[in-house]
């Protein structure tokens, strides 16, 4: 660290200063991304990144808000990358979220840019991964047809960052970089880098699994419901020739599986973990104790019966995560805030 500037120094000393109180882990990664931004070789800031995340408040809380959607017990791969984009979007600080006069794209291509959005939330929301061809395919279309590349550039490449493909927005946004002078894109790509390189260690995600995991508990929970693969070939059948008959995917589909069958299987990252994950091993499908969270809520509706059956509906094989044993640390100079039932 000895020959970064002063303020890198005082950058990640404030990072480390603010990340010893509640809920403040996110803000204080969000300067180790600043630095980043500046300086993509400094290891000290992306290694406090993960640090700032391992803080046991701020991996309880992101366990029970991602729990909120998606079983810690339903390992099926796209879910992975749903686990992994909301974590994103649950501690990303950067300024360019929400901008209106950007959230559609350039307008001569927003049409085009809407269409590989829809076939990209194919395969994040169900599971079609052979969507994420079309996509690019659509994109790139997009991208020559624009009058704006540099828009364009960056509303893909936060649209990919903010539906977990980390690896693809890295490199829309690594083009975006290397044509214009975009600090705010150069700040978005250190953060979506540092997630595509640690994706396997945050440390409230579960392991990566292949979806035996979820066949399995579904089995017990209801065995004529349809296997993974059904169902995405279900969707398929729905509506994928009319949909995608303007385009062609961004590599054939048969060489593509020439390319599987020669090319050796990346190896998966792994890393120790903070928690022991290997209680989910022990799931089999059984209705238990309804969550802390299940609870407040049923507690918070108690008035609307079709609201309280609807959420013992979706969530009674959702097991309890426990809070820490020790209390959160409230930054005495801050006001404390008492967020009630709104928070788990």
């Amino acid at each position: 660290m000895s020959g970064y500037p002063d303020y890198v120094h005082q950058m990640l000393a404030r990072a480390r200063d603010e990340g010893q109180w509640h809920a403040a882990q996110s803000d204080a990664a969000g300067l180790c991304f600043d630095v980043l931004a500046l300086y993509p070789d400094c290891d000290e800031a992306g290694e406090l990144v993960y640090q700032l995340f391992c803080d046991e408040w701020t991996l309880y809380d992101n366990r029970v808000a991602i729990q909120r959607m998606i079983d810690e017990w339903d390992d099926r791969p796209w879910q992975q990358r749903r686990r992994l984009a909301l974590s994103f979007r649950f501690t990303s600080r950067w300024e360019g979220w929400g901008r209106e006069d950007e959230k559609d794209g350039p307008p001569d291509v927003a049409k085009i840019l809407a269409e590989g959005k829809y076939e990209l939330l194919g395969a994040y929301c169900l599971g079609d991964e052979e969507c994420t061809d079309y996509a690019w395919s659509i994109f790139a279309n997009a991208l020559a047809k624009t009058s704006e590349p540099r828009s364009a550039l960056l509303w893909i490449g936060s649209t990919y960052a903010d539906l977990g493909f980390f690896a693809d927005a890295a490199e829309a946004l690594g083009e975006l970089c290397s044509r214009f002078n975009q600090p705010d894109a150069r700040r978005l790509l250190a953060e979506v880098i540092w997630w595509r390189d640690n994706a396997h260690r945050i440390p409230w995600i579960p392991p990566r699994g292949d979806g035996s995991r979820y066949e399995r508990i579904m089995q017990a929970i209801d065995p004529s419901a349809p296997s993974m693969d059904e169902e995405i070939r279900r969707i398929r059948r729905e509506n994928t020739k009319e949909r995608t008959a303007p385009y062609r995917p961004s590599i054939d589909p048969a060489l593509a599986k020439l390319f599987t069958l020669h090319i050796p299987a990346e190896t998966e990252k792994t890393a120790l973990s903070p928690l022991d994950w290997s209680f989910l091993d022990q799931e089999a499908g059984q209705l238990g104790e309804p969550a802390d969270w299940v609870r407040k809520e049923i507690e918070m509706y108690d008035d609307n019966e079709e609201i309280v059956a609807e959420i013992k509906r979706m969530h009674p094989w959702t097991r309890n995560i426990p809070p820490p044993p020790t209390p959160p640390r409230y930054n005495p100079d801050e006001p404390f805030i008492d967020t009630g039932d709104f928070m788990p």
